[in-house]
């Protein structure tokens, strides 16, 4: 026991003392795969030059008693770092992060394209993708839908580097719910709404609108307009409805056969047509009190509201010029 106890502490100094003094700007970025013995870590760390002596920092692992409590993900570290930080680092999981932005409006594809594009985060897209299709999944994050369409908060997220897709969707849709919560029921005017529905709405209305101070009165406008179970005739769920970006709305898009047309279709459409932001969820449960039933864009990123469909034509005309 004694010749174990000297072979221990033996190991252990010549791991607190390198032998090499490199320079302070040197790193290594190391992954440790999810499952890893400390075997394997142990080479890694040796393979990147980050600590000299396997053994003797597999030995002081095991007499801390710490060689299952070692956390995986991707690290950074000194060239021949203080093994002893080394430990602690893998311990507590100080583990590199990647920023990601996710912008207002995106649907489920353009979420999982912001993600692709961020080619150094070592995320599984393509599990990522699936996971927002896997009803069993979703069913789990209190939503009982067949997509996260619309639930995918846009925000700047901070996740570690190689974060797992289930805990990356977890914490957007948390996003979400410290706003909405799932299960909240929600009165506007003298109709009641579920939270998809507002989520519905918020999406319309992040879709619609192009500058923050108009969403209220857009929100406006479509309760106003479902109020009265007039066609909400809203362009951007013709676009959802259509499966791609277009400037412009033509008519014979308007006849697109799909729930979503809210051209032909009364009522809201079957859920939302996009992640909409903080403003528009807020502009979703607080519009504007308003009379306008109709508003046409001036092609300078707002809108002209009107009451009546007249003024509604006149506000068109006046738009294309023919004043």
């Amino acid at each position: 026991m004694r010749i174990k106890a000297i072979l221990i502490i033996i190991a252990i100094g010549i791991i607190l003392y390198p032998l090499a003094t490199p320079s302070k700007k040197e790193y290594a970025i190391i992954k440790i795969e999810e499952g890893d013995n400390l075997n394997i870590i142990s080479r890694k760390l040796k393979g990147a030059r980050i600590i000299q002596d396997r053994i003797g920092f597999k030995l002081m692992v095991v007499t801390f008693k710490k060689s299952t409590s070692l956390s995986y993900g991707w690290y950074k570290f000194k060239i021949y770092e203080d093994p002893r930080e080394v430990m602690k680092s893998l311990l507590k999981g100080k583990r590199l992060t990647v920023k990601i932005v996710i912008p207002e409006g995106l649907k489920i594809n353009e979420t999982i394209n912001a993600f692709r594009r961020h080619k150094d985060t070592d995320i599984n897209t393509v599990k990522l993708d699936s996971l927002t299709k896997d009803t069993s999944f979703i069913k789990k994050l209190g939503i009982n839908k067949r997509t996260l369409e619309g639930y995918l908060f846009p925000d700047t997220y901070i996740f570690y580097k190689g974060e797992k897709a289930e805990n990356i969707i977890k914490k957007m849709v948390s996003s979400l719910y410290a706003i909405l919560k799932p299960s909240q029921k929600i009165k506007i005017k003298s109709m009641n709404f579920d939270a998809y529905e507002i989520i519905t709405i918020a999406s319309m209305i992040e879709r619609e609108a192009m500058i923050d101070r108009e969403k209220p009165i857009i929100a406006s406008v479509i309760y106003n307009r479902l109020e009265k179970n007039m066609p909400l005739q809203i362009d951007a769920t013709i676009l959802y409805a259509l499966g791609r970006h277009k400037r412009k709305v033509l008519y014979k898009d308007l006849r697109v056969k799909s729930p979503y047309n809210t051209y032909r279709n009364r009522g809201l459409p079957p859920g939302p047509i996009a992640s909409p932001g903080f403003q528009s969820i807020v502009s979703a449960l607080h519009p504007s009190r308003t009379n306008y039933l109709f508003y046409v864009a001036t092609g300078k990123g707002d809108h002209i509201f009107s009451k009546t469909y007249e003024e509604h034509i006149k506000a068109k005309k006046k738009v294309r010029g023919r004043y």
